[in-house]
């Protein structure tokens, strides 16, 4: 058995900031079946009453360290380098995870040592309520996340995620699937992602951050192909046409389709998308892609802005949906 020093798994725990969601958070990671493992919480600086309900943990798994606000990546950084197992979890502090998490993942390790990286499905949680997301252990299927994964150590090597940049799981994330040859999957959602979260990364709606998008993905491309990979072998796993099909997928549906939604005005989202657009490589988007992955409509949409037909798509996507709509109102009434 393990000396207590060196847990098979050590969790590192992101917060800044989060005083009304950090005890959701350790109250699930500290269940009596959490064995074999330590829990690091790295305080990024927070000005809220975090720090004070951190002071109230007396446990032996726990350890907190505090540092000057970095930023998610720097968070996690600092984890990796106060961890000392032999697998690492990460965990946001503004979710939570199921009391399962710990045992499933050292049953796991048990009965697959050679694994690389172990994906496992999560809840993704709203106000409306709770959906299961299925994840898949390649490339395309695990989710950009760095949370719903349990990581071999040494697999990840010296890698470590962005500081200053938004999207860093995006950059760093992708390049471990890539270039881990064994990956498998837990077939259990261990994990509950609070989506409905206005201060959250991942809902906030500034052009800034999201401009971030494009060069996270530039970075995470880069880095798959200094791995020393050979084109061949990244053909093999990824399938050809790789490096088109992530653009289109991670910052064309990402940043034109899906996140302009969102802002409040045309003018607004109009200047985004443009200079959106000047970010992508030749040939993206690849609009088979788009149509195999999120249907006939958006890809016709994907096209005209392809082409330049901005107004077209917006068309598409905005004006009759609105019409649409007013339709439904009235037969309401």
């Amino acid at each position: 058995m393990l000396e207590p020093s060196q847990p098979s798994i050590s969790i590192v725990v992101a917060a800044h900031n989060i005083s009304a969601y950090i005890d959701d958070c350790l109250q699930a990671l500290l269940v009596p079946e959490a064995c074999d493992c330590e829990i690091i919480v790295v305080d990024d600086g927070s000005t809220d009453a975090t720090p004070a309900r951190l002071a109230r943990y007396r446990d032996p798994r726990l350890r907190v360290v505090c540092q000057a606000n970095g930023g998610l990546g720097a968070a996690r950084n600092t984890g990796i380098a106060e961890a000392r197992g032999r697998y690492l979890l990460f965990v946001d502090g503004d979710d939570w995870t199921s009391p399962e998490l710990v045992p499933q993942c050292l049953a796991a390790i048990e009965a697959r040592p050679d694994v690389d990286i172990f994906v496992f499905d999560y809840f993704d949680v709203t106000a409306d309520g709770q959906s299961r997301r299925r994840c898949k252990p390649d490339f395309w299927g695990a989710h950009n996340a760095a949370w719903n994964k349990l990581y071999r150590r040494d697999a990840i090597g010296d890698d470590r995620f962005d500081v200053g940049l938004w999207y860093e799981d995006l950059a760093i994330v992708r390049v471990w699937l890539a270039c881990c040859a064994r990956l498998a999957h837990i077939d259990a959602p261990l994990y509950f992602y609070r989506n409905d979260r206005s201060g959250s990364i991942m809902n906030a709606l500034d052009d800034e951050r999201l401009m971030h998008l494009p060069v996270a993905a530039e970075r995470c491309v880069t880095r798959i192909e200094r791995s020393g990979l050979s084109p061949a072998t990244l053909d093999a796993r990824l399938g050809a046409n790789w490096k088109r099909r992530f653009y289109t997928v991670e910052v064309f549906v990402r940043g034109i389709i899906q996140r302009p939604r969102a802002m409040p005005d045309t003018a607004t989202r109009r200047a985004f998308v443009a200079r959106m657009k000047a970010c992508l490589p030749a040939g993206v988007p690849d609009v088979d892609v788009v149509r195999r992955q999120f249907g006939m409509k958006i890809a016709i949409a994907s096209l005209c802005y392809k082409k330049d037909a901005d107004r077209a798509a917006e068309v598409l996507l905005y004006d009759l949906r609105r019409v649409r709509n007013r339709v439904t109102r009235v037969f309401r009434r």
